[in-house]
């Protein structure tokens, strides 16, 4: 079976004429997408706001941080039946209206009230509307697009969460200073719709083929299909990946990785103030984790396809044990920038290699749901996190306790990430064109 399946390659090089290989300019475009997208405006950035929505409306930390709790227990729900559509109808169908409504959500809170129920229900909206913005469906696009260069390319183009990490929260920052953050709110969601939905419209292509292209580039004659009418089907269903061990060792390691980075992530900014830093200073703190994000994704994206995945992963899992360790402490000035630094690189690797993992021990089949699933999982741990540090610090007044036990709980990530096995070899199926899984 295995023999009359085989690809044969007549040649491997860059296609004659070509220049630069498109998936190069899908890879850019998913920097600017998602450094616009979901994963930084309403999630990387929402600690910014705190302050100022805890001055205007006298809310306390935690009932803000519940916001972000909902935003993520929503895209739990939300994020596998997205990745499901995605894989029915494609990516781009879902990209362009889902960032352009996304952006008039963000423009929306201009008019918030002193209502948490209007707040929540924000929160509850941002992510229905926004999922098609989120790491799952760029990181789609890239592996249609890359094979062999997949860890690269994935590292480049989700670095866009980086430098939108570096950069959303000080324009915010800006905004709020000289206007307020209601205009903070409005100037994002104009960046949104302005910037990031022409580019995603006019470059985002799902695939090579229609273009005449292969990953990375490769002239190929694919034979799996000579003489057959049908695709193959390549890699494990849904319902098939989550019989696999491997499939909870990914989900539960990355909820622990959302829970206990997030703690950090949102209450950066705060944690700065309240040991003296003004808000500039605090922002500019953040941009540490924002830089040291973007290494992250290139380094991560560059080791994993040289190395074994899951030991890259291990390396990069150590930085926020520590750093998380030295915020508890007391770390403030540049130890804190450092401590940023550190968590930074870790969530710079996290998405590549939710996407890497995906492509790798359960194929393209079922990409967009089985990246869901692991997306949800980071979500549960995304959405606890910030809301534990919230009530923590309404209670005692601080957030070491609270540190110091994310530290401890991420060492058992990387234990469970050091369980993963090898790749496992990927079914393939032939079946009518119109026919999925």
């Amino acid at each position: 079976m295995n023999s009359s399946i085989e690809k044969t390659t007549t040649a491997a090089q860059r296609t004659p004429g070509q220049g630069i290989f498109y998936g190069w300019y899908i890879v850019a475009a998913t920097v600017v997408g998602i450094a616009l997208g979901y994963s930084v405006v309403a999630v990387m950035s929402f600690g910014t706001f705190i302050q100022p929505l805890q001055e205007a409306f006298g809310w306390s930390r935690g009932q803000i941080s519940f916001g972000l709790t909902i935003i993520g227990y929503t895209a739990i729900v939300v994020f596998p039946m997205a990745g499901m559509v995605v894989d029915k109808i494609g990516a781009k169908k879902v990209l362009v209206p889902s960032t352009f409504l996304f952006g008039l959500t963000i423009m929306s809170l201009y008019f918030l009230t002193d209502s948490l129920l209007h707040f929540y229900a924000i929160c509850v909206l941002i992510p229905i509307l926004a999922s098609g913005t989120a790491p799952l469906t760029y990181s789609r696009l890239i592996v249609a697009w890359f094979d062999k260069r997949r860890g690269l390319a994935l590292g480049i183009g989700l670095a866009g969460v980086g430098i939108g990490t570096t950069l959303v929260p000080v324009i915010a920052t800006r905004i709020m200073d000289t206007y307020s953050w209601r205009e903070a709110y409005l100037g994002l969601g104009i960046i949104i719709i302005v910037l990031a939905v022409p580019v995603v419209a006019l470059v985002m292509r799902n695939s090579p083929k229609p273009m005449g292209l292969f990953p990375d580039g490769e002239i190929e004659h694919d034979e799996e299909s000579d003489g057959h009418e049908g695709k193959w089907f390549i890699g494990f269903t849904g319902r098939q990946a989550i019989r696999h061990k491997s499939f909870w060792l990914i989900v539960v390691s990355f909820a622990i990785v959302g829970l206990t980075t997030s703690t950090i992530l949102i209450h950066m900014i705060p944690l700065m103030i309240d040991r003296g830093m003004s808000r500039a200073e605090a922002a500019g703190t953040f941009a540490y984790l924002g830089m040291a994000l973007i290494g992250g994704r290139l380094l991560a994206g560059y080791l994993m396809d040289k190395f074994f995945a899951p030991r890259v992963v291990i390396f990069f899992m150590l930085g926020p044990v520590i750093g998380l360790a030295l915020l508890a402490d007391g770390a403030t000035g540049g130890m804190a920038a450092f401590c940023a630094a550190l968590v930074g690189m870790a969530i710079g690797a996290e998405f590549d290699v939710m996407g890497y993992f995906t492509s790798r021990y359960f194929g393209p089949r079922a990409f967009g749901q089985v990246y869901g699933y692991s997306y949800s999982a980071y979500k549960v741990g995304a959405a606890t996190g910030p809301l534990f540090m919230g009530v923590a610090f309404d209670l005692v007044g601080r957030y070491d306790e609270i540190l110091w036990s994310m530290s401890g709980i991420l060492l058992i990530g990387c234990v469970l990430v050091a369980m993963l096995g090898p790749y496992p070899e990927l079914p393939r199926e032939l079946k009518p064109v119109e026919a999925d899984a």
